[in-house]
């Protein structure tokens, strides 16, 4: 596992002056955030755990768990969520049925952390997987910034980020259609 730092979020978007900007509110989530991790996990979760439900899926993701994510990679839904011990220490031993892993539920009890287009960068946070609930679409964001007067993909190291750093939209998926290939958005 690596800690690549993500956003599980709704969209938001708001028209200035005819253009269309998009932002986003949501959860923190520690492990494999980048698109062939947590994009292809969200992306099945809708499809098959949740069955289509967004709404629902969204809920339990953001608003049932409000201090974020460890992972929810290769979880187990039908298990409740929670922390248990060290809950990252048999991840990859593919014997344990492993459930969710937050950080509010089971033997961690943090405050709620509100994610935002505003405040993720600078937490760390590389990619944000923002879904629109009317159209069953999920965008994917990567953070960039700004290195030797180049546009450069944003890496976050133990909490730590940009707070200057911007949200790029890498791909528009829509949930209702085949698999995209996770693999191409990393490409940024």
């Amino acid at each position: 596992m690596m800690g690549t730092r993500g956003v599980i979020a709704r969209l938001t978007e708001r028209k200035v002056k005819g253009n269309i900007y998009f932002s986003f509110k949501g959860r923190y989530h520690h492990w494999d955030s980048y698109p062939s991790g947590l994009g292809k996990t969200l992306y099945n979760l809708y499809n098959e755990f949740f069955n289509k439900d967004l709404v629902k899926m969204l809920k339990v993701l953001i608003d049932d768990h409000p201090a974020g994510w460890s992972t929810i990679n290769g979880a187990d839904f039908s298990l409740n969520a929670g922390w248990i011990g060290n809950s990252g220490a048999d991840y990859e031993n593919k014997e344990v049925k492993k459930q969710p892993v937050c950080y509010c539920h089971g033997d961690r009890h943090e405050d709620e952390w509100l994610c935002t287009d505003k405040n993720a960068s600078g937490s760390g946070c590389e990619w944000a997987y923002a879904f629109d609930t009317k159209k069953k679409l999920m965008k994917v964001f990567a953070s960039m910034t700004i290195v030797n007067d180049k546009t450069v993909k944003m890496i976050g190291a133990w909490g730590m980020g940009d707070p200057k750093a911007t949200w790029i939209e890498v791909a528009t998926v829509n949930l209702d259609d085949k698999e995209p290939d996770w693999n191409k958005m990393e490409k940024v």
